[in-house]
């Protein structure tokens, strides 16, 4: 368990209980969670961390979320436009498990690069997804697609998995359900049995007692219940969640971009929903802004030389930065790890990228 502090920072909370912008300022986490968020020096008795990171001339800012994300698709983000599970059947049966460890890794170590600490997959073998999140240290709520045919990869079966290795027994890996078009009683009441989240994809924004359901991407409706990716993301509105789908880049500050131009909505709001709703609309509820008593999950942008420098001082100037500016991620801290430092994923090491490559290569070639 580490004790960590961050001083002399430029910091962005999206806290409602903290102060929104802190010009110099600290933060000080322990054993995976935020103790203090506050400005100028901090107190004497918390100088003395076992790591301690000078925010000179940095922005520290939460991760980012993905509330909706597809992993088996990652080979071919440059090649085809929003791919949904069920479009290329073909495809998926080319995937073995061992190659959805390998695809999930690869994915998640571009996630992690680009700021993204948390995701809501809904994916195939996803026991494997699970597998390759734990080994990265990336949170993440698991929904098996159960009626969205794409039954010969045994959905419910899949479910049974992460309820029996994962969900709520190891830290940061969570499981849901996903369902296509309308929630049916028996997947109600598989809900209410485990207490697990309903994500619809497609179909209306309904009313359903006694469960929780999401609505991705829905035919009709919206609320603070709905997410949104790739073609609906023109129709975001503030409160909705927003993920990555399938797109060539898997960096939610691109889909930041793409929300606040095609929508003219103020990219504060946008940002507040891929940092903060996020989170809670997948189900995690206790990751999100930097806050006393939430886990750690902060960024360090480095602004002490170009693209970054110089860094505004006031709220407008710093959101813009981060929306339109491009600057680099230097650290990315989650719960108790490090998951980026110096700019390098400290992760994902060379030889699974390499075992990654060789593995996926074939599939790449077909």
């Amino acid at each position: 368990m580490v004790k960590v502090l961050v001083s002399n920072a430029t910091i962005l909370t999206f806290s409602m209980k903290e102060k929104m912008l802190i010009n110099e300022g600290f933060v000080f986490s322990d054993s995976g969670k935020v103790v203090v968020v506050g400005s100028g020096d901090p107190p004497e008795e918390l100088k003395y961390p076992e790591l301690l990171l000078t925010g000179k001339e940095r922005l520290v800012m939460p991760g980012f979320s993905s509330a909706f994300t597809n992993l088996s698709h990652y080979l071919l983000r440059y090649e085809e436009d929003l791919l949904d599970l069920s479009s290329d059947i073909e495809y998926l049966k080319k995937i073995t498990r061992i190659d959805m460890y390998f695809l999930a890794a690869m994915a998640f170590a571009e996630l992690i690069s680009r700021g993204v600490t948390t995701a809501l997959v809904v994916d195939v073998y996803l026991d494997e997804v699970a597998r390759a999140a734990h080994d990265l240290s990336f949170n993440v709520v698991l929904a098996p697609p159960l009626n969205c045919g794409l039954e010969e990869f045994a959905p419910e079966a899949e479910l049974r998995l992460l309820l029996s290795r994962w969900h709520e027994k190891v830290e940061g890996i969570k499981a849901g359900i996903a369902v296509c078009n309308e929630v049916s009683e028996r997947i109600i009441s598989l809900a209410k049995e485990y207490r697990l989240r309903i994500f619809q994809v497609g179909g209306t924004v309904s009313d359903y007692e006694g469960v929780e359901v999401v609505f991705v991407n829905p035919s009709k409706g919206s609320g603070s219940n709905v997410i949104r990716w790739g073609p609906q993301l023109s129709e975001w509105k503030p409160e909705e969640g927003l993920g990555v789908g399938v797109r060539p880049s898997y960096d939610m500050r691109d889909v930041v971009r793409e929300v606040s131009y095609k929508t003219s909505k103020h990219p504060i709001d946008v940002l507040y929903s891929a940092i903060v709703r996020n989170p809670v609309l997948i189900g995690l509820n206790d990751v999100g802004p930097l806050e006393r008593n939430l886990k750690t999950n902060l960024l360090m942008l480095d602004a002490s030389e170009p693209p970054g420098w110089p860094l505004p001082k006031n709220l407008s100037g710093i959101i813009k930065a981060v929306v339109e500016g491009n600057l680099e991620i230097e650290t990315v801290i989650l719960d108790d790890e490090i998951l980026v430092d110096g700019g390098e994923t400290l992760t994902i090491g060379n030889d699974l990228i390499n075992k990654a490559k060789k593995r996926l290569a074939n599939l790449i070639r077909e």
